[in-house]
C-alpha cells in the first residue's frame, strides 16, 4: 500500500503546523524513572490537603441536584446546549440500559490492529500466533475498511457490492480468538467512504457547483453525509451485525465531519440545522440503544488537547461520556513531528501530555486506550527500535490510560514484537487497581488546554 496511501494519519492530523503545540502535563510531580525503562516519568499527584472536601461536595450535591430539577445542564459559549452529564468517578446506575461496562479483559486490553487482509492470509492460526509473539490479549479487526470494503458476508442491503468476505466464517473466527482468550474489537469506518458515495451520490456529501460527491483534498476520497439519517440506520445496522457474530466490543471510526481545506465546497444535502456535536450525539445515542456490548470510539489526537469542538469535526469528546465506554485518542509521533522535534524521550512525553490532559476532561469513568505508533514514518531523532515503542507505552501508562492498541496499516508488528519481548516486557497489561482506585476517588478536573493548531485531514495517518 506504501506510506504515502495508508490511512493511518487522516484520521489525525496531517501536513505541516505553523504554530506547534507545548503540550506540558498537568501539575504533577516528576519522579525519575519508576518504571526502570531510563528517564523521568510523570506520576500522578497527591490528593494533599483534603480540608474542605467534605463542605464543598455538600454544596456540589445541593446544586446538582437544584441543576436537574430545573432541566439545566453546563453550558459553554463555543457549544450548542445538547443533553449531557459532566464527567463523573461515579459509574451509572445498574439498571442504566445505555451503559454497557467492559469487561476486565476489555478495560486492560493491548492489542493490534489488522485489516480485512490480514485474518484472509493468516487465518485464525496467523492472528493467534501474532497476539502471541506480541503479548497482546486483545486484536483490532475491520469489519468496515478505510477503502470502504466491507470484509464480512453482511446482509445489509447496499452494502453488497462493498463486499470482500476476508474473514470468512465471521462468527467461527471470533469464536476461535476467545477459547484462546483474546479480546475482540470490531473497527467500523462510518462517514469517510470512498466506494458508497460513488454508487449513491444521494448518500454523499455534494460538491456545492457540480453536484457531484465531494472529493476530501486531505483523504483523497468521498465522504458520506453525516446529516442523512439512512447513513446513521446503516452504521447502526453494521454495529448489530458486529454484536451477533460475538464481537466483544465496537470501535468507531471516522465519526466526525471533514476539516480539510477543500471543505470550503462541500454541500450537506441533508443538513437541517443541527449542530455538529449534537448530530454526532444522536448517531452515538442509536448505536448506544441498539447494542449490548460496549462502544468505543477512535479520535482526532488533537482532539485530546482542547476544550470543545473548535475545528468543525463534531466531536465534543466530553459530552460523549454517557454513550462511549472506550475513548482510543491516535497519539501519533509522526502527526507531532514538529512539536519540541529535538526533545529528549519526546515519544513518551507526547503521549503522556495526549493522555493526561484527556483523562481530566472525559473523566475517570470510561476506558482510555490510545492508538500508538508501530510504524517508522515521523519517529523523529529517537529512531524506530524498540527504545521508541517503549517510551509510547511508558507515556501511555503514566498518563492515565488503561491499556493500547498499536497501530500499523499493514499489520508489521515485528518492531513491537521486539518491544514486549525485551524493554516493554513488564509495563502490560496496566494495572487494574490503579485505574479502578483513580475511578473511586479522583474527581474529573478541567486543564487549561494549550493552544493547538487547527486540525487537517491528510492522506498520511
Amino acid at each position: 500500500m506504501g506510506f504515502a496511501r495508508f490511512r493511518a494519519a487522516d484520521r489525525f492530523v496531517g501536513g505541516s503546523t505553523t504554530s506547534p503545540i507545548q503540550p506540558e502535563p498537568s501539575p504533577h510531580f516528576v519522579t525519575r524513572d519508576p518504571l526502570g525503562v531510563g528517564g523521568d516519568t510523570i506520576q500522578r499527584e497527591s490528593r494533599g490537603d483534603m480540608r474542605g472536601v467534605r463542605a464543598w461536595t455538600m454544596v456540589a450535591m445541593v446544586a446538582a441536584l437544584a441543576s436537574l430539577a430545573l432541566g439545566i445542564g453546563p453550558l459553554r459559549a463555543d457549544n450548542p446546549p445538547v443533553a449531557r452529564r459532566t464527567p463523573s468517578s461515579t459509574a451509572p446506575a445498574p439498571d442504566d440500559p445505555t451503559w454497557d461496562p467492559v469487561s476486565e479483559a476489555g478495560q486492560h486490553a493491548v492489542g493490534v490492529y489488522l485489516p480485512g487482509v490480514f485474518v484472509a492470509r493468516n487465518g485464525l492460526r496467523g492472528v493467534v500466533e501474532l497476539a502471541r509473539h506480541t503479548r497482546s490479549n486483545a486484536v483490532v479487526i475491520d469489519l468496515k475498511d478505510g477503502a470502504g470494503r466491507v470484509t464480512y458476508d453482511t446482509a445489509i442491503p447496499i452494502l453488497q457490492e462493498s463486499k470482500r468476505n476476508y474473514l470468512g466464517d465471521a462468527p467461527a473466527l471470533i469464536r476461535g480468538l476467545k477459547a484462546e482468550g483474546i479480546y475482540t474489537i470490531a473497527r467500523i469506518t462510518c462517514f469517510a467512504d470512498p466506494q458508497l458515495p460513488l454508487r449513491h451520490p444521494e448518500l454523499a456529501i455534494q460538491h456545492h457547483r457540480r453536484h457531484t460527491p465531494w472529493v476530501s483534498w486531505g483523504t483523497g476520497g468521498t465522504w458520506l453525509d453525516p446529516y442523512n439519517r439512512a447513513n446513521h440506520a446503516m452504521i447502526v445496522e453494521l454495529t448489530r451485525e458486529a454484536e451477533a457474530m460475538g464481537f466483544d466490543e465496537i470501535q468507531l471510526d471516522y465519526v466526525r465531519f471533514p476539516v480539510d481545506d477543500g471543505t470550503q465546497y462541500a454541500a450537506y444535502p441533508s443538513e437541517d440545522g443541527t449542530p455538529r456535536p449534537e448530530l454526532l450525539i444522536e448517531l452515538l445515542s442509536a448505536i448506544d440503544r441498539a447494542l449490548r456490548i460496549p462502544v468505543g470510539v477512535d479520535v482526532f489526537g488533537l482532539a485530546a488537547y482542547r476544550e470543545g469542538d473548535p475545528s468543525g469535526l463534531g466531536q465534543d469528546l466530553a459530552a460523549w461520556v454517557d454513550h462511549v465506554e472506550i475513548y482510543s485518542p491516535m497519539l501519533y509521533i509522526n502527526a507531532m513531528r514538529e512539536w519540541e522535534p529535538e526533545r529528549p524521550e519526546r515519544s513518551r512525553w507526547l503521549v503522556e501530555s495526549g493522555v493526561a490532559r484527556l483523562r481530566e476532561r472525559i473523566g475517570p469513568r470510561p476506558v482510555l486506550r490510545p492508538y500508538l505508533q508501530a510504524f517508522e514514518k515521523g519517529a523523529g531523532h529517537e529512531g524506530f527500535n524498540p527504545t521508541f515503542i517503549t517510551r509510547q507505552i511508558v507515556g501511555a501508562r503514566v498518563g492515565g490510560a488503561d491499556g493500547f492498541l498499536m497501530w500499523h496499516p499493514g499489520a508489521r508488528y515485528s518492531m513491537f514484537r521486539r518491544a514486549m519481548q525485551g524493554p516493554a516486557r513488564s509495563l502490560s497489561p496496566f494495572p487494574l487497581e490503579e485505574r479502578a482506585e483513580l475511578r473511586r476517588q479522583r474527581p474529573a478536573r478541567r486543564s487549561n488546554v494549550a493552544q493547538v493548531p487547527r486540525e487537517r485531514d491528510s492522506a498520511v495517518r
